[in-house]
């Protein structure tokens, strides 16, 4: 009985090693092309033998240890690789084989992996340098916005890193202006002046403020200058024009005899017509330049007709000039604006004029 049991064993042990030698022999089958290529053993190799199921795990183990050490390796044992080897089923033999065959530093290991995906990293965005154009762009910003203090203050850092540029000190001026600062516009404007005789603008702004400082004559000189040097400019002719005959016919009061004066009438006058309204626009608004208006590149001057009434209320605004979608925006601005009274001998009266928008693309 125990003779049967033993030969029962014997037999089973027999099926087993042919089991196991059919499974060594189809692994070498499909293994050993791949182990037979090269000399040495690259990473692939390796993992593709590891990962073939025609052998037990151990039975691969021993075999590609045995093929390390004899043949040696051609790539480098980094935590990486070894993190990979462990997990397609290298043993501590497999490995150490590996340690032993393996170069001091990289060389086909970059190869022989598969490449990693790398994201590309989102570009740091380059700091916009704080220079000269920097802080002008952006005060020029301001003003468009009426941010008047930040468009100073931006003005005059610009003047820091180029103290000789007219149009900063020309800028400056018309923000301080509409700051109600006329004392501090009248040097800006007289700087740019200085340091470029021919910009017409800084004359007729300077021309504008002599003139709501009621001084006349300093503002004829200048708007006439502004005419001299830009001969285009309608702006400075109306006003200059205007200019002239309040001062001949203040002039001609000088030199009639003095007369007992009228009573004044009690009636209600009829509208004085004066031309160009700016000298008594406390508060212009800016009208509105549509995106749209910029894309179809339309621009030019718009001229609004306006009629006051004796405490100087916008009675009437109508556009009577300039390109079809502007005058609009312009209109609403006229009537957001402010104006002062017309005081004709110490009696407001009613009056009509204009005012004049140039809108540049």
């Amino acid at each position: 009985m125990f003779r049967r049991f033993r030969t029962k064993d014997r037999v089973r042990d027999i099926l087993i090693s042919s089991v196991l030698a059919a499974f060594a022999v189809s692994f070498f089958a499909t293994v050993a092309p791949l182990l037979a290529q090269t000399p040495q053993l690259s990473l692939a190799d390796i993992l593709i033998a590891l990962r073939s199921k025609k052998a037990e795990i151990d039975e691969k183990n021993r075999i590609l240890a045995e093929a390390v050490k004899n043949r040696g390796i051609t790539f480098s044992l980094t935590p990486e690789i070894e993190k990979e080897l462990d997990n397609t089923g290298a043993k501590t033999e497999l490995i150490a084989a590996i340690r032993s065959k393996a170069a001091p530093a990289p060389s086909l290991e970059i190869k022989e992996s598969a490449p990693k995906k790398v994201d590309n990293p989102e570009p740091k965005p380059t700091p916009t340098p704080q220079d000269f154009a920097f802080f002008r762009n952006r005060a020029a910003g301001y003003l468009k916005n009426g941010d008047l203090d930040l468009a100073v203050a931006d003005y005059g850092k610009a003047l820091e890193f180029k103290p000789s540029d007219p149009r900063t000190f020309l800028e400056r001026g018309q923000a301080r202006a509409r700051q109600g600062k006329d004392d501090l516009a009248a040097v800006d404007y007289s700087k740019a002046i200085e340091l470029d005789p021919k910009l017409a603008e800084a004359y007729y702004s300077r021309a504008e403020m002599y003139e709501r400082a009621h001084k006349p004559d300093l503002a004829l000189a200048d708007y006439e200058k502004a005419i001299e040097i830009d001969p285009a400019n309608e702006l400075a002719k109306l006003s200059a024009d205007r200019l002239k005959k309040a001062v001949d016919e203040a002039a001609a009061k000088l030199v009639q005899p003095v007369e007992k004066p009228a009573p004044k009438s009690t009636e209600i006058r009829g509208p004085l017509s004066l031309g160009p309204l700016n000298a008594y626009a406390e508060n212009l608004a800016k009208p509105e330049y549509s995106a749209v208006n910029r894309r179809m590149n339309i621009f030019g001057r718009v001229k609004v007709q306006i009629e006051l009434d004796a405490t100087g209320k916008v009675l009437e605004a109508k556009a009577v000039e300039g390109p079809g979608s502007l005058r609009r925006p312009s209109e609403e601005a006229v009537r957001h604006s402010k104006f002062n009274p017309v005081v004709v001998d110490g009696v407001a009266v009613a009056a009509t004029g204009y005012i004049i928008f140039n809108f540049v693309n």
